[in-house]
């Protein structure tokens, strides 16, 4: 019995490998060494792992925005006014009154998209399309008019000079486009009422009348046609509808699974006519990616706040307001967050 212990015994105490001995004989400084090797070896693998991994990304954003129609806007003729917060990215957004796709008509759409990347606060602000402004190189008329005399370029700059803005970019897309977008998207939630329906069918150029009215979903062609009516009131109502329906897309596009973005922004790229980088690109990308903690207000000019009236001028008729209150109402607007109502009562108390 003793002697089965002890040969047991003797099993355990193997005399250590060539290979144990050397670990275990190795000096505090060695064995350093070897742990920092060890380290950058890891070091060395993960970051290739996640340069692959950008790389690959970044070949699928390529891919995605591949089919943009890029148009590159001069700066230096933007007339672009100092920026006064740089988390603040001011967007100028055109819908073109053009067809087959072509951006060479007027902009009936005329929006300032302001993105806060810090908040992830979304402002639009319509500016109608009658709104009697100095056009460089031509006579004071109508701001749409910008668009066709020299395209995007000249249309930024007006936008700059007459409201004090900094705006860099734009992007537009034409009526015709804008109906393949919203059918895309499954169509936009609005209120219509039975005067809006007629109009709705009266102008609608392709696709199914409408039959309904209240708040019901419109297809690309009706929504388009809801967002130009404007002969049963007045351009005020007008740029609304198309707030509402930019507002409604806004919230159907939060609601998209971000595994699918990439199929959208794929398939939406070829409608949109933009000046934006891949950098600029992927700089709202990431605010998008927010999420449902997205916000979208929504502002106007002209507005109850501020005093404006239609005058007729050279036989044509205009929206005539202070330029230059408008420029500080919205400065106050995008960059201080001061909501119109606000700033108007402020300026009550001061004259009190």
């Amino acid at each position: 019995m003793r002697e089965n212990r002890e040969a047991h015994t003797s099993k355990r105490k193997k005399r250590p490998t060539a290979k144990k001995y050397a670990k275990q004989s190795m000096t505090r400084e060695e064995h350093r060494k070897h742990l920092k090797r060890l380290y950058l070896k890891t070091l060395l693998i993960t970051l290739a792992v996640c340069l692959a991994l950008l790389c690959a990304a970044y070949g699928v954003f390529l891919y995605m925005v591949g089919g943009l129609d890029r148009t590159e806007v001069d700066e230096d003729n933007l007339s672009v006014n100092e920026s006064v917060n740089e988390k603040v990215i001011n967007i100028a957004l055109y819908g073109v009154d053009s067809r087959n796709h072509d951006y060479n008509g007027r902009s009936d759409v005329v929006m300032v998209a302001s993105v806060n990347t810090k908040t992830g606060q979304v402002k639009l602000v319509s500016i109608a399309r009658d709104t009697y402004v100095a056009i460089p190189g031509y006579n004071n008329t109508r701001i749409n008019h910008a668009f066709s005399y020299g395209g995007p370029e000249l249309a930024i700059r007006t936008l700059n000079e007459n409201f004090g803005l900094d705006v860099t970019d734009y992007v537009a897309v034409n009526f015709d486009s804008l109906a393949e977008v919203i059918d895309a998207m499954g169509g936009v939630e609005v209120d219509v009422t039975e005067a809006e329906r007629r109009q709705i069918n009266a102008y609608l150029l392709s696709g199914e009348p409408l039959y309904e009215t209240g708040y019901i979903t419109l297809n690309g062609p009706q929504a388009v046609s809801y967002s130009r009516i404007r002969k049963i009131d007045n351009d005020d109502m007008r740029t609304s509808r198309q707030r509402e329906v930019l507002a409604s897309l806004f919230e159907k596009a939060k609601e998209i699974n971000p595994l699918e973005y990439p199929s959208y922004v794929r398939k939406f790229a070829p409608m949109v006519q933009t000046s934006l980088s891949n950098d600029e690109l992927l700089k709202l990308a990431s605010v998008g990616l927010k999420g449902s903690s997205l916000t979208l207000d929504q502002a106007a000019f002209p507005n109850e706040y501020i005093h404006a009236e239609g005058q007729t001028i050279g036989g044509a008729w205009y929206y005539v307001y202070d330029l230059a209150q408008a420029k500080d109402m919205l400065h106050e607007y995008l960059y201080q967050d001061i909501p119109f109502a606000q700033y108007a009562s402020s300026g009550d108390e001061e004259k009190d």
